[in-house]
């Protein structure tokens, strides 16, 4: 009797059953397994039985310890939310020709300098008090990166051909910025309501209106931040954009600012008009 083949899944397969096998325990109700810890080391093997590589493995653990050191759970994140925002986009092209692409963006569009530079990243931040000055009376909008305390890009090589591009950009000031006007004007407009309160008129009127004005100026300010982190997304998703394009429309558009004005390239000159001679 000839013995049945072995079942076994290929890494596509495999890939599949981990995926299923985490959105049913996500489902369950019983959460007892989740005080369990794994340490890196058995990750790894349980990583290569299922075919993924010790690379791939090491990666993945390096960007989720980078995200959980990176910014903690305070309660200014709880109200107003991350102040850390990251785009992420797989681009056809080299990694050192996105890299130095995304670097010239970041120079030219965003008005940023870089301060480090190293094998696996590139970090900006807006300069010096000049840098600073133009930030801070910035209304526009367009240059939304300027006003971050710092940008980060990442350019790694995926497979042959592609790279992953990587930009994440540190709005922690603004949100500290307004957290702070938010806390004085509540102050500022709180404070003579108390004061009316307790200076012995008997009018407790004036208690009621306390919350209320020092709610406003923090719902107002988050409200501000939201719109900030949405231009700074919105921002770093265009430049993606611009590195998954290429340098076509952009050499297009710099010979177009080279050339003078009224001049036409392409084109010979027309041959002037000569009347035959009667013979």
């Amino acid at each position: 009797m000839p013995e049945v083949p072995e079942n076994r899944l290929t890494p596509g397969e495999v890939e599949i059953v981990l995926r299923r096998a985490a959105e049913l325990r996500a489902r369950r109700k019983d959460r007892s397994g989740e005080g369990q810890s794994v340490s890196p080391e058995v990750l790894v093997q349980v990583a290569a039985a299922a075919g993924i590589s010790e690379h791939d493995v090491r990666r993945a653990l390096f960007d989720l310890y980078s995200d959980r050191t990176a910014e903690p759970f305070t309660p200014a994140r709880r109200f107003y939310g991350p102040s850390r925002l990251r785009s992420v986009r797989e681009v056809q092209r080299p990694a050192e020709v996105v890299r130095e692409h995304l670097e010239d963006l970041l120079r030219r569009e965003q008005g940023l300098k870089m301060r480090q530079k190293t094998e696996g990243s590139s970090i900006f931040d807006a300069g010096d008090l000049l840098g600073t000055v133009r930030r801070a009376l910035d209304f526009s909008g367009n240059r939304s990166l300027h006003k971050a305390r710092s940008v980060e890009l990442r350019v790694e090589d995926v497979e042959q051909g592609r790279a992953a591009a990587n930009l994440t950009a540190d709005v922690s000031n603004q949100r500290s910025e307004y957290l702070s006007l938010s806390g004085i004007l509540g102050a500022t407009l709180a404070l003579p309501l108390a004061i009316a309160g307790f200076a012995g008129t008997g009018d407790w009127v004036y208690f009621l209106g306390v919350l209320p004005a020092l709610a406003a100026p923090a719902v107002g300010f988050k409200l501000a931040y939201q719109k900030a982190c949405t231009d700074a997304r919105r921002t770093m998703d265009g430049l993606l954009d611009a590195a998954e394009e290429g340098y076509g429309a952009e050499q297009d558009e710099g010979e177009r600012r080279e050339r003078p004005p009224g001049q036409v390239r392409g084109l010979k000159p027309i041959p002037k008009y000569t009347r035959p001679s009667d013979e």
